[in-house]
Parts: C-alpha cells; structure tokens; sequence
C-alpha cells in the first residue's frame, strides 16, 4: 500500500488519455581537479592554478557582496564550496560497519532528516582501509540516523566486516543541480533587469480607480492597496516590483488579492506563483480556492509528494491522479491560468519550451528563504532562448529581516545566503528618498494583524524603524485567567529568567535541563487556565527553540498535549495565540576580540521568534547572557520596565 501511495511519473498504463512529461536529466556539476584538491587540501595536478584557486577562496571570504559582473563566476565558486561542505559534513572515517538482513548498517550522526542532503537512491563509496579497496553501494533506507545499502549475495561481506572502512556519500542533490543549471543558462537570457534593476525614467501616475476588492481588510488598507494597483499596471516593469511584508502584515493576504485581480482584470493572462516551501504554496492555493473557479488553478507537485500528504481542497487541482503524480504535456499545461509550485518543482517546466510571453505575471513568495539562483528558477525555465527578454511583470514579496536560506558552509554565508529579495532592497530603485520607499518599485506593508502591540514593540523598533501600526486592540483583561503568575496581568509578554546551563551533545546541538523544566512547569499551568473566557488547548500553543536537540527533549514531554514544537527556523511563517521561547544559550562566546552569543547573535532568528505570538509571548532566558545582543536586550529591559519579569534561581521553588 505505501508504495502504491508514494508518488511516481504516471505511465500511459496508469493514464491512457495523456502524454508524460519526461523528467529532466540535470548532470552532477563536478569541481575542476585542482579545485577539488585546494579545498581537500591534496596534491594539485598543475601548481598555479591550485594557488590561483587558494587564493581566489581566500578572497571570497573577504568579499562584501557579490558583483554582479563576475555573478556567474562567483556563484559557481559559492556552489562548489557549499557542496564541498555538505560532502564533508557526512562522510565518515575509521568505521566498523554492521551487517542487517543482508543490508550494512551506517550510522549517521550528523544526519538531519528536516534538512536532508542524503537521501534513498544516493551512492555510497566504501573503502578498506586494510585491504585498498573501494566498493559503491545504493542506499535503499533511511531510519533517522541509520542509513542501509543493499549488497549482493555474491558480494564478500566479511572483508569489509573485519577491517574499519572510509565511507563517502555521493548525493543526487537535485537543488544544487537546479542552482547550476540556471548557471549554465543565464548566458542565453537578459536578465540585467532582474538581479540589476534601475528606474525607470518613463512617467507613471498611479491610478485612481479603485477596485473590486475581494477582502474588506485590503479595501481598508492603503498600503495593500497601492500594491495591487502597481502589480496590475506593471509600474516596476521591466524590473521586479517588491512587497515588503513584515511579520503579521499581510504579505500573503497582498499577493492572493492581486491574482484575484489580475484574474479579474485580464482574463487572458497567465500566472506563476512559486515559493520556498509546499507549506506556503498550499496556503496560496488554498486560500485561491476560496475566491475563484477551481478550472483556473493548478498547483503542481514534485515526483517525491506522498498523495496521502495532500489536502482534500487542493487534490483535485493537482497533478495527482489516481494517487500517482502527472506531469502535464504542454498542449494541456497551456490551459492552465494560475500554476503553483515550489521553485526547484518548476524546474519540470523546462520540457514544456513555453513561449516567452506565456507567463505575464510571476509571483515569487517567501523571497527572503531561498538563496538568488533559486529565485531564478522561474526565469529560466519560463523563457525562450530565441528571444532574450523576460515578458513578466515579476513580484517578490518577503521580509528581508526575517531568516534566510540555510547555508551550510558559514564562511561565504553572507554572500550565499543572501536572498534575492535583500539584495535588490540595497539597490537604487528598492531605497527610500526623504524617508519614503518609491511606491513605483515596492511598498512596505505596516498594519500588523497578528500580534498585541507590546509583543512586536521590539521587532517594529529595531527592524522597522518603529513604523508598524498594531491592529490589534490593547487588553484590558488579564490574559491568562487561574494562572496565579498572570490572572491580574495584561501585559501579553513575559520574561522568564533562568540561569540554566547549556549541554552540548556529540551532534553539536545544545539542550538546556533546566529550562526544559519549566517549559514543562509553564505548559502544565497553560493548560489548566483559559485565554480571555476560552479553556486554552494544546492547537493555542507553540514552542520555540533555536537548538534541535532542546525541541527534541520538549518534544517528549508535550506529544501527548497536540503542542507544536520547532526550532525557530521551521516556525517561520507560522504563528500561535501562545508562544514558548526557550533560548538554552548559557554562555559567551569570544571570537576575533568581540563577544557574542554564538546561534542566537543573528538578528533574524531573534526577529523570527519574538513575532509568531498573538495574545501571549513567553521568553525563557538567562538576561546576562542574552543582552549581550541588542535586540534581545531591547526585549528584557522592555519587559523589566513593564513589570513582566520573575527570576527563577531553582525550578522546585518555581510553584507555577
């Protein structure tokens, strides 16, 4: 039954009535051997150019930010070195191998199954130690962090059984390939007008016609408004129109009200959406389904999606048919108005060859947590090479102050992980003139609907230069009722401090017990109190943490509550009535003569956490670590002054 449910190409046996889109064949992008060798440091084939390669990494390291008349260079040397890095994250020296139902057993330690870089098909290179000999295997399973390859009956296992082995992995890396394709084709494009946009000299009047509209918060809000009138009459055209939507604004709210429009407006034109993740494109598609005909959206899906993982509204608009993923043949795909789809699933658009023009709007969500080329994709795939000129009105919304890609490699993080979206807001177009963004080219969103005021006062002072208006009426009631600590507040922030001490784990992952504790003290308390007149359930309550290995140890303690627990990464882009920050830090740093607090000094994750609060915001914390930084000193002391703090030296006397 799972493999029935697990997706798969359909063949003309599964569905008689349509042609298959083949999947592209994207190659694996290798290092020149030199390269290879400065970044392992091993012998070099030819002198100079390991020196010229060594000192060419030196000074990415250096670099600022990324010019854009060496951008291909450049980020080829980024990919070559994020994947080096990733290789070396997993391979394994000096092991002894275990033999399972005639499988090998390797355990993994720095496995990670919410970021997987290995995956089921990948190869495997064992080598002997002993005997000089390498052997490559298929990975046929993985179980958190046991990977099996599958051996032969003829194969001699007891040799490798007997003697420690090297093992390397060799990923597929389907991203990476992506990210090297549009490399590889940017050449044939003019994309100048997308990664190095200027003004436009020719006059623009913003019109004064208003709208339909198809939500009343739109029609009350000028700023989304405006949006939406300059996406429709291509103000930005030929370069990309920008939504900066801080937390809670209603970035997403913005983008579906503009389809809508255009839906509305020009019922000829076509729309791509694409974004980071499925979880913010079935939010779109979803929300899309609520306002328009079902015939006009098609959300596509990756050859990897289970069915069963599909939501029933979505399904029917998929690529699924029978539980079995179709990739569309052009004569069917052109029908499609509106297509949804993360960016490395657009990729699958390549084999269409579509016209140029066939897309006249492109939507780029979540702009802020994919890195440049990813952003790209679309691009890439959507245009003709007989004609070098993008036809789109293209939009990117996100937050530039929120978290960006993962990158693995942190040296050249501020050049690789810096999105699309936060660079083009450092170019001439995206900067503010007498303090006043050009509405032309983008347009900040400031109504906050999410959260109570005092639980953003420090992101809208120290990330948007205290321009948010909160939606959201103050309290007048406690917040919290039965809970002793809170039944007479109505200040929604509190500062639990707690000087814990922080444990690192083998896998480098930090947990702190005594903040552990009281999470479990303050759940135990939430979940016998209400929230205004309402019993507070465990769907009210998120927690948050910036280590993995502290969200699995709350984990074990709140499954059997429906609690939602994640790192401050995986939260983004959600929100709860009630959030839990555990922050575990314990300890400063000193690196390069300048004291900092390791994860937790990056500014993001802090503006992250501190927003996906509605009514309640609890941060556990030890201050004289934290303030350190001044964004989580800007919290504490706001809190100190609002008498919202309680010192706990020992969680026994913590009776909450």
């Amino acid at each position: 039954m799972a493999n029935k449910q697990r997706s798969r190409v359909v063949t003309k046996t599964h569905c008689t009535s349509f042609k298959v889109c083949k999947l592209i064949k994207l190659p694996r992008i290798s290092p020149p051997a030199d390269l290879y060798a400065a970044l392992n440091n091993t012998s070099p084939k030819n002198n100079k150019l390991y020196n010229g390669y060594v000192n060419f990494i030196d000074y990415l390291l250096r670099m600022k930010k990324i010019d854009t008349k060496f951008y291909l260079i450049l980020f080829r040397m980024l990919l070559y070195l994020e994947e080096h890095e990733l290789q070396s994250r997993y391979n394994l020296k000096n092991q002894k191998l275990r033999c399972v139902s005639n499988k090998f057993e390797i355990i993994v330690p720095t496995l990670d199954k919410y970021n997987p870089f290995i995956t089921i098909g990948d190869e495997v290179t064992i080598q002997s130690k002993d005997l000089q000999h390498s052997y490559n295997f298929k990975i046929i399973n993985i179980t958190w962090k046991k990977v099996y390859v599958a051996i032969s009956d003829e194969f001699p296992i007891s040799q490798l059984l007997e003697n420690e082995v090297d093992i390397s992995f060799h990923s597929v890396n389907w991203p990476l390939r992506c990210y090297h394709y549009v490399l590889d084709n940017m050449c044939h494009y003019n994309l100048e007008n997308l990664i190095n946009p200027k003004i436009n000299t020719h006059h623009y009047i913003l019109s004064k016609v208003d709208f339909d509209w198809v939500h009343k918060s739109v029609a009350n809000n000028e700023e989304q408004k405006t949006a939406v009138k300059n996406i429709l009459n291509n103000s930005s055209y030929p370069a990309p129109y920008i939504i900066f939507g801080p937390p809670g604004t209603g970035k997403t709210t913005t983008v579906v009200e503009a389809i809508c429009q255009i839906r509305k407006e020009y019922r000829s034109k076509n729309i791509l959406v694409c974004t980071a993740s499925n979880a913010a494109a079935d939010e779109i598609a979803k929300r899309l389904l609520h306002l328009l005909p079902h015939k006009d959206i098609f959300r596509m899906y990756s050859a990897s999606k289970l069915s069963s993982d599909i939501d029933k509204q979505i399904y029917p608009r998929s690529n699924f048919i029978n539980d079995m993923i179709l990739y569309l043949p052009k004569e069917i795909f052109i029908w499609k108005k509106i297509v949804i789809s993360t960016f490395v699933t657009c990729m699958r658009l390549v084999n269409l060859k579509l016209q140029t023009d066939h897309f006249s709007y492109i939507f780029i969500d979540e702009a802020s947590q994919n890195i440049e080329l990813e952003s790209l994709i679309p691009f890439i795939v959507t245009n003709n090479k007989t004609e070098a000129t993008s036809h789109a009105q293209v939009i990117i919304a996100g937050d530039p102050y929120q978290l960006g890609p993962m990158i693995t490699c942190k040296k050249i993080e501020h050049l690789l992980g810096k999105s699309l979206l936060e660079r083009l807001m450092e170019c001439e177009p995206y900067q503010k003139v007498n303090n006043k963004y050009n509405s032309r080219y983008i347009t900040k969103l400031i109504h906050n609907y999410r959260s109570k005021e005092a639980i953003i006062y420090t992101s809208n002072k120290e990330f948007y230069e205290s321009e948010l208006l909160c939606f959201k009426k103050k309290n007048t009631h406690s917040i919290i009722s039965n809970w002793r600590i809170f039944s007479e507040k109505t200040f929604p922030v509190l500062f639990i401090e707690v000087e814990g001490e922080e444990t690192r784990t083998p896998c480098a992952s930090v947990y702190n017990e005594r903040e552990i504790n009281v999470v479990r003290a303050v759940v135990k308390e939430l979940m016998l109190s209400k929230i205004g007149s309402r019993k507070i359930k465990g769907e009210d309550i998120g927690i948050l943490t910036p280590f993995k290995q502290q969200k699995i140890m709350i984990e074990k303690y709140v499954e059997s509550n429906n609690i939602t627990v994640g790192t401050i990464e995986t939260f983004q882009g959600q929100e709860r009535e009630i959030i839990i920050l555990s922050t575990v830090r314990s300890k400063i740093f000193v690196h390069n003569n300048k004291r900092h607090i390791g994860f937790l000094s990056n500014p993001k994750r802090c503006n992250v956490a501190v927003t996906r609060a509605k009514d309640f915001l609890i941060v556990i914390g030890n201050p004289l670590i934290l303030r350190e930084e001044k964004y989580w000193y800007t919290l504490w002391q706001y809190c100190k002054e609002n008498n919202a703090t309680i010192f706990v030296k020992n969680i026994e006397v913590f009776n909450i």
